[in-house]
């Protein structure tokens, strides 16, 4: 159960790192951005997504 688990962060990540990739222009953001969500694995791509989404405005 828990390598389940592990596989769908790992999945999460990847997805939201390609996200990333497409959508910001600036370069320094997207490496921000890849920085954040592989140093934090459950709360970056959350934060990547309400904020890409525009929930979040920042």
């Amino acid at each position: 159960m828990i390598r389940l688990i592990g596989v769908l962060v790992i999945i999460v990540d990847v997805l939201a790192i390609i996200d990333v990739w497409r959508k910001e222009s600036n370069l320094e953001k997207r490496l921000l951005w890849t920085v954040v969500i592989l140093l934090l694995p459950l709360a970056g791509p959350i934060a990547w997504y309400l904020i890409s989404r525009r929930i979040i405005n920042l």
